[in-house]
């Protein structure tokens, strides 16, 4: 992150987490599918893809694909395991679908490390102890 701003770095993260996602369920991640996904413009995205190339996160061959590095897919991974973890852990307090997938985008970049360790103990007793999630969604209805 070095030499990034926190904003910057999350966009990368974002960027990053995208192209990632796309991949996994198509196989390849095209600049249109990234805009689409990110809700942002395609030259917005190509400057960002650019960018991403000259930094060592993804290889951009142009009519060829987009390809994450080593490095890149090592980002892309702590976030999507950071939003999988916030998301449970909303969902576990009753928070639903695009709610808590919105919630999980805007928490994951911010949350320190400690209090995700936290949330991530929490999420596995929960899931190892079903009577204390009854329990914590009954008080939570209440």
């Amino acid at each position: 992150m070095g030499e990034h701003s926190g904003e910057d770095f999350t966009r990368i993260e974002d960027y990053l987490e995208a192209i990632s996602l796309l991949i996994k369920k198509k196989g390849y991640a095209r600049t249109a599918d990234i805009a689409s996904h990110l809700k942002v413009r395609s030259p917005a995205v190509t400057r960002m893809i650019q960018k991403l190339d000259k930094e060592g996160y993804l290889k951009y061959e142009k009519y060829r694909g987009i390809s994450l590095t080593g490095k890149g897919k090592e980002i892309a991974e702590t976030v999507e395991s950071k939003h999988r973890i916030i998301s449970e852990f909303l969902e576990m307090l009753g928070i639903k679908g695009k709610i808590a997938y919105e919630d999980a985008e805007g928490i994951e970049h911010h949350v320190h490390k400690e209090t995700l360790d936290k949330i991530t103990k929490l999420v596995e007793f929960l899931k190892k102890n079903p009577y204390w999630l009854k329990k914590l969604n009954k008080f939570l209805e209440q």
